[in-house]
């Protein structure tokens, strides 16, 4: 039987820390377009586009470790652990040394020559960024999120110290990404030193000596691999091509628009990461029914968070933009818009189920051909209709793309869309959203866009969707303590 409570409270642990760093990244990325301007932060977004090679070059390799380590007897997991860390080590050497002597290649094809030694010291980031992505496989899995939970917390911290630092003292772009390396360093040591106080479950680790079946594994992570490089580029592509066509400044406030919303990507994340062993776990017992039952709790609990920001952040885009970023960006607004469609497709993350299924091979041709149409239809809409070309054609791809992998989702596990989605719920979530949206626009129409009426229309939203949706039997009112012990469900959730 599926412990749910057990589910949400890690779910819980794991999402604050997460969250404070997602939001963290957020308030950089704000002071930033404030202090820089749309130029300023456009040449900034030009250096952190290539965060993309960071996810490339580990391989798919961390999320290995979800599908193995559940799976490996006891004595198998010290070897296979030390090995994972050996190649992250080895792939982040890569990564300094690809920006290292790729920095003056990659700042021309930016067309912005400016940005070399920032694209070098970003590289030392990025090295130890990816030798210490085993942590999240690892403390999950074993079952000590607190660590998790302190890696994720520092680095928010971080980030928010280093937005302060720069707002107030305007120091330079370089300086910032120097700061960043030092702190990736730091977090790597802390990330191993926590590894070695859990050493009597992980067993003894030998870097570089030992050995579990290292084919196996890169036949499991290429697919990934190729598949996350696939679908970063295919995310970062929009962004390239707004740079490439229509320069700095227009990057700076598409990049607003297209900006990740940190409560719902970390939300996502964090219930996806815990369950994602459960999920191999039931495949590899054979325990379809589970294995659905698991699935279909989760869509239901993640859009009744992610449906309503998303009805919200949609009406009240106007309000928010100009808001948050200044007056500069208020042109972000339609692609931020755009970007928003994306939402309500964020409760089903394929590629954990696929994944979890052990067919990474059509997560990459899925992957391989929603490229292949997002470059294509990238360009053809920038020619044509300019600015918003982009958003809409990743919107389009990501849709047609989800809808392959839904399609062979039932197909592997031989049932019909409706034993998967709860349809009846998901549209109860959306009614309460939209009825409750209705309700805030209307009151608040009338008064000017300040911060005042969008803290008003929130309170007036969040107040409005709870109403209804306890209404229709979507949660509960409920104490404290049953909030901390991870059992926020309604009653539609026990069926």
């Amino acid at each position: 039987m599926i412990d749910q409570k057990r589910i949400n409270s890690k779910i819980g642990v794991v999402g604050s820390g997460r969250g404070l760093y997602v939001a963290s990244l957020f308030i950089l990325n704000i002071g930033l377009a404030r202090s820089l301007g749309t130029v300023g932060f456009g040449s900034f977004q030009q250096v952190f586009i290539f965060s993309v090679i960071f996810l490339i070059f580990s391989m798919g390799i961390p999320e290995t470790m979800y599908f193995f380590l559940p799976r490996l007897k006891e004595e198998e997991k010290p070897a296979f652990i030390a090995q994972t860390l050996s190649i992250l080590l080895i792939a982040g050497i890569f990564v300094a040394l690809f920006l290292l002597f790729g920095a003056s290649t990659l700042a021309k094809i930016q067309k912005n020559p400016a940005i070399e030694n920032e694209l070098r010291i970003f590289g030392i980031y990025g090295a130890f960024f990816v030798a210490s992505s085993f942590s999240d496989p690892v403390f999950i899995i074993f079952k000590h999120v607190k660590y998790l939970f302190i890696l994720s917390a520092l680095h928010g911290l971080f980030f928010i110290v280093l937005t302060i630092w720069q707002y107030f003292f305007n120091c330079s772009v370089l300086t910032l990404f120097v700061a960043m390396g030092c702190f990736g360093f730091f977090k790597l040591i802390l990330a191993l030193h926590f590894l070695m106080k859990i050493k009597h479950e992980t067993g003894e680790i030998h870097f570089f000596r030992a050995k579990y079946n290292v084919l196996l594994q890169l036949s499991f992570a290429i697919p990934i691999a190729l598949t996350n490089t696939i679908d970063l580029i295919s995310l970062r592509l929009d962004k390239f091509v707004i740079s490439f066509f229509l320069g700095t400044a227009s990057l700076g406030v598409f990049s607003v628009g297209a900006i990740e919303i940190p409560f719902v990507s970390v939300f996502v994340a964090s219930v996806y990461s815990v369950i994602s062993p459960v999920l191999n776990s039931l495949h590899h017992k054979k325990d379809y029914a589970g294995f659905t039952q698991l699935i279909t709790k989760t869509l239901k609990l993640t859009a009744k968070f992610v449906w309503p920001a998303f009805m919200y952040l949609f009406v009240f885009a106007d309000h928010l933009i100009p808001l948050v970023f200044t007056d500069d960006f208020s042109g972000a607004v339609e692609p931020f818009r755009i970007y928003l469609l994306l939402m309500p497709l964020r409760i089903f993350l394929s590629g954990i189920i696929i994944m979890a299924i052990g067919q990474p091979r059509v997560l990459f041709w899925a992957s391989f051909w929603s490229l292949l149409l997002n470059i294509i239809l990238n360009i053809f809409l920038v020619l044509k209709i300019g600015f918003l070309g982009p958003a809409i054609a990743t919107v389009i791809s990501t849709y047609l793309q989800v809808s392959v992998l839904l399609w062979f989702t039932l197909a592997n596990l031989k049932i019909r869309i409706y034993e998967l989605i709860p349809f009846r719920v998901l549209f109860d979530i959306m009614l309460s959203s939209v009825l409750a949206v209705l309700i805030a626009f209307t009151l608040t129409k009338a008064f000017a866009k300040d911060f005042k009426v969008v803290l008003i229309s929130l309170t007036i939203f969040t107040g409005a969707y709870i109403f209804i949706g306890s209404k229709l039997g979507l949660f509960r009112i409920l104490s404290i303590m049953d909030i901390l012990e991870g059992d926020f469900l309604g009653k539609k959730d026990k069926n």
